[in-house]
């Protein structure tokens, strides 16, 4: 639950956008998720904060790929890791079916703990820094259509399966 907030918080609609500030002559929204707006010339970030609004754009010429990043789920490797252990300690005392029960059980959650789950797209720009690729990570929860608007304007393949 702890990353609830944060996916409640890039699920929300984002402030209206200001056609007349932001958009360039001609263009126009095609999708939308959270703060991105994808546009008919180019993806823009749209983050309202006390301090003002910050907008960055990534034009669909410098994109060079959307990625999908998974992250491990550390939460699920260490509950699975001390099943493990549990049931390991509790063989030497009882050997009841129950403790080789919850090593299987352990060993299962630390596996697929540890395939991960996918976390957000990358969107990868032409010389990009780190601090502008943390910009350009769109959560992946409810994001497909958005990223499949993109893939379909700029003609980006989607991630080969293994």
């Amino acid at each position: 639950m702890r990353n609830s907030t944060k996916l409640i918080a890039a699920l929300q609609p984002a402030a209206p956008l200001d056609t007349a500030t932001y958009l360039r002559e001609g263009e126009r929204i095609v999708s939308q998720f959270g703060p991105y707006f994808a546009t008919s010339q180019r993806v823009l970030v749209v983050i309202n904060r006390a301090a003002g609004t910050n907008v960055d754009e990534l034009l669909y010429a410098h994109l060079e790929s959307i990625d999908e990043v998974s992250v491990s789920d550390h939460r699920k490797m260490i509950i699975g890791a001390i099943m493990a252990i549990a049931g390991i300690i509790l063989t030497f005392g009882w050997f009841l079916i129950f403790p080789l029960i919850a090593v299987i059980a352990g060993v299962i959650l630390v596996f697929h703990g540890a395939v991960g789950q996918p976390a957000y797209y990358q969107l990868r720009g032409r010389n990009m820094e780190k601090q502008q690729l943390k910009r350009w990570q769109v959560q992946h929860y409810g994001a497909g259509s958005f990223v499949a608007t993109i893939r379909t304007i700029t003609g980006l393949e989607p991630d080969a399966p293994f």
